[in-house]
């Protein structure tokens, strides 16, 4: 089979999910060594994260702009052959009259939570995609739904559903190692601290995890990601929860899993989430999930999350001193690594790739 990827997601962030859910699938796919593959890409892609991982072969590669301007136009580039066209993130591909299109739909954040221009120029974007697309994945059911809420399928078009994946770089720590030990010496982690990853735009909620942190003195906060925190940011913290908390900006997956087994808990109060990676992230490493009850938590961490139904501290406080009775917290642990196992990198990329199989060529 001809597969021609679409790489502009190398180019669009130096890291973060998406381009490491792409590095995957390549990766994937140039190990079964079945396909003959074409990537289009700018040269700028190659300072990305994970793609300076991947050793691709110059010959495989055709280089396109994918500047502010052309990444919102389609690939020109000619073509009889019948081929996979894959893009990373929602961009076509204009001159191939035999081509099936697929398209990865990683979530609705912009149609819920984003106002105009932002809004406007993302769902255009998206919504042409899917328009054109022959196949469309889905990385989860919550994402199926919203699809078909703001989106009536065509009778020609097909829609699936393929969990991303979680690294194998996140798991209990019986014995830590020098390296390790020493991380948690140099940025004095201690496990008496709550954890929250990621983004902290209005819908992740990350004002409620303050109002935690300063309703609960012996707590501390460790935050990691999300750029830097701003002077609007520090306001939110009590004087007394401003000493409490520790931002690091970014952790390569090691020192991630460090802070996992160590954590009291993953709090995750996002109102909306296309999959949730840190959530599976924490329960593969043994750490326990309180999240706010919404779809997307539910389906990823299935029984195994301590789940809020308001933003309530009270609520919280209740519920996560559930967490200090050790029958209680082995229970919330056992049945999220159980539940982990549903999501791997190797089982993602196979079902994407038996999907490109199931489309008419």
């Amino acid at each position: 089979m001809k597969i021609y990827l679409d790489n502009i997601i190398f180019s669009k962030v130096k890291n973060g999910g998406v381009s490491n859910y792409w590095y995957e699938l390549i990766e994937y796919l140039e190990k079964q060594n079945q396909d003959e593959l074409t990537y289009f890409e700018s040269i700028d892609a190659k300072e990305n994260f994970h793609r300076k991982k991947l050793n691709l072969s110059s010959q495989s590669i055709k280089e396109v702009k994918s500047d502010s301007i052309h990444r919102f136009m389609p690939i020109s580039y000619t073509s009889d052959e019948k081929l996979i066209f894959h893009s990373s993130y929602y961009r076509g591909l204009k001159g191939c009259k035999n081509k099936i299109e697929v398209t990865t739909v990683y979530d609705f954040i912009h149609s819920y939570y984003s106002s105009f221009p932002k809004k406007q120029l993302h769902n255009f974007l998206k919504f042409n995609a899917i328009k054109r697309s022959n196949g469309i994945i889905c990385i989860s059911h919550n994402t199926y739904n919203d699809l078909n809420k703001f989106y009536a399928l065509k009778k020609n078009q097909k829609a699936t559903v393929i969990h991303v994946g979680v690294s194998d770089d996140y798991f209990p720590i019986k014995e830590y190692t020098l390296k390790e030990q020493q991380f948690i010496t140099d940025k004095k982690l201690t496990d008496d601290f709550i954890l929250f990853v990621g983004g902290r735009t209005g819908y992740k909620n990350f004002d409620f995890v303050v109002s935690v942190l300063n309703d609960n003195p012996q707590l501390k906060l460790v935050i990691v990601g999300g750029g830097e925190i701003t002077e609007e940011e520090k306001k939110l913290f009590s004087d007394d929860a401003l000493k409490r908390f520790t931002h690091l900006r970014s952790a390569e997956n090691f020192e991630l899993n460090v802070l996992f087994n160590l954590a009291r808990a993953l709090v995750y109060p996002s109102s909306y989430e296309g999959f949730g990676i840190p959530v599976v992230e924490a329960m593969r490493a043994g750490c326990p999930v309180i999240g706010l009850n919404n779809a997307t938590i539910r389906e990823v961490a299935e029984n195994s999350a301590v789940l809020l139904d308001t933003l309530s501290v009270s609520e919280f406080n209740a519920k996560f001193s559930n967490l200090n009775h050790s029958d209680f917290r082995s229970s919330a642990i056992e049945i999220g690594l159980e539940a982990s196992k549903n999501y791997s990198w190797e089982k993602c990329s196979r079902e994407t790739r038996e999907f490109y199989d199931s489309l008419d060529l």
